[in-house]
């Protein structure tokens, strides 16, 4: 059976084609030495985690989240034989797995083993016991509240954060990794990945779209005959540029068309690609925003991205694109972390970023990238981020949008990310008058020739792609 059915949002229900039941299901073993001395470590990592939950029996939020934390570190570091095994799970099993610790958990024991059992039953044990948790911590945060200043467990170097909106509807099956449905509930994102910090926003807006995928809808915004206008220096006989300026005639009235497209089509995030906003235009769209007539009941954006500008931060020049909500309050800045070179123009002559950044909406967590940052030809720490969706302003050419949609497909079969890239191209093959090229919210990113993902227009909203 194809990966792609078995993940496929209105394929039967697994339980139609499970092989075998509950109790027919037969265990399989470690195939070779190596696997089994993997297996034998990890499970001794284990049997000592489980001794340290012994002498908890009255387990408070805290405790619980920590326990919660530190079984999902466990798991992701389990060998493959163990990942291979909780792949071919069905929910049915989880779930039956998970009812095993309801009553332990529920009264606050935190008891639980693993002596000799394969990697498929301490596959499914381990499941049981984190769904568990997670599902007891998210039945009780009446009584338990997190606010989102708590969300940063700084102790175990990680935020966790519930699961809403998308996050919170997508679903879970068999032949999913368990980086896909490990947890239901609740995210759990490193507060380092490959050296960067991660830095997560709380920005909800009480959208009433966003938490139906279905009527998620994102808007692309492009100029017309676009002329970038670079300055050149060189450092060290090496060709460095910034953009200082940009030649648009008809950028003014674009962007009412953009603003007022968004509000009337409800878009949940709004974007312009990469380097093509200069600071004076990037006021001009959030006074649009900020000055909407509020009496007409159209709802702003969850989030605005004005593309990107070269401009002057602490240690230097940065390639930073300004995040605002929809009611045209900056919610975060981020810099670009990797510099575009060419040999034409040089190497971009900018200071790199030093952290990635997550917007919790209301219907999402939502990453920001710029252009090469997300580009599979450089090494992204973006591989590594468990978000639902990535925005991604950026300029380049053809071989550049595959680049993004190999990433793409990469984030999306591990954690079931979906991707939006709004792109200028500097050179395309293509003579079919677009604009730009954009990557819309695919579930099969790199299955799209670039043919068809050209805009002609200065403004397209794009659905959330429930079939593709």
């Amino acid at each position: 059976m194809s990966s792609r059915l078995q993940t496929d949002p209105h394929a039967p229900i697994e339980e139609t084609y499970c092989l075998h039941d509950l109790d027919e299901d037969l265990p399989q073993p470690v195939n070779n030495r190596t696997d089994r001395e993997a297996f034998d470590v990890w499970k001794k990592a284990a049997q000592g985690l489980a001794r340290g939950h012994e002498a908890i029996t009255n387990a408070s939020r805290d405790e619980l989240r920590k326990a919660l934390v530190d079984l999902d570190a466990l798991f992701r570091s389990a060998p493959g034989s163990i990942h291979k095994a909780y792949r071919n799970l069905t929910e049915r099993r989880i779930e039956k797995a998970r009812e095993t610790f309801t009553d332990s958990i529920g009264d606050g024991h935190l008891s639980w083993s693993l002596s000799e059992e394969t990697p498929e039953l301490a596959a499914l044990r381990m499941g049981g016991l984190i769904r568990e948790i997670d599902r007891v911590l998210a039945e009780r945060r009446s009584h338990w509240p997190m606010a989102p200043s708590e969300w940063h467990f700084e102790q175990l170097g990680c935020w966790f954060i519930p699961r809403q909106g998308v996050s919170a509807l997508r679903p879970a099956r068999r032949g999913q990794a368990y980086s896909k449905r490990g947890t239901l509930f609740h995210r759990i994102l490193p507060t380092l990945i490959q050296g960067y910090p991660v830095h997560v926003v709380d920005t909800r807006t009480l959208h009433s779209a966003a938490r139906n995928a279905s009527k998620w809808k994102m808007g692309a915004c492009l100029f017309k005959a676009l002329k970038l206008n670079p300055e050149f220096i060189s450092v060290e006989d090496d060709k460095r540029f910034t953009v200082a300026s940009i030649e648009a005639p008809s950028a003014g009235e674009a962007i009412a068309v953009q603003i007022g497209q968004a509000l009337r089509e409800n878009c949940i995030a709004v974007v312009w690609p990469e380097l093509t906003v200069p600071p004076d235009l990037r006021e001009r769209i959030i006074k649009l925003i900020r000055e909407r007539d509020v009496a007409d009941e159209l709802e702003p954006p969850e989030i605005l991205i004005p593309g990107t500008w070269h401009e002057a931060g602490d240690h230097g020049i940065v390639n930073r694109a300004r995040i605002y909500d929809g009611y045209g309050e900056e919610r975060l800045t981020y810099d670009k972390i990797a510099p575009y070179a060419d040999d034409d123009w040089g190497t971009e002559n900018i200071i790199a970023g030093d952290r990635i950044c997550v917007l919790a909406t209301e219907g999402a967590l939502i990453g920001v990238a710029i252009c090469l940052d997300f580009c599979d030809v450089c090494e992204t720490p973006f591989i590594d981020l468990d978000v639902d969706v990535m925005l991604v302003p950026s300029m380049g050419n053809d071989r550049t949008m595959q680049g993004h949609q190999t990433t793409a497909a990469q984030v999306e079969v591990r954690f079931g990310t979906r991707t939006f890239v709004v792109q200028h191209p500097t050179h395309t093959a293509f003579s079919d008058g677009r604009l730009g090229t954009i990557l819309p919210l695919l579930k099969e990113p790199n299955l799209v020739p670039a043919l068809q993902l050209g805009q002609k227009t200065v403004w397209t909203a794009y659905n959330w792609a429930l079939d593709t």
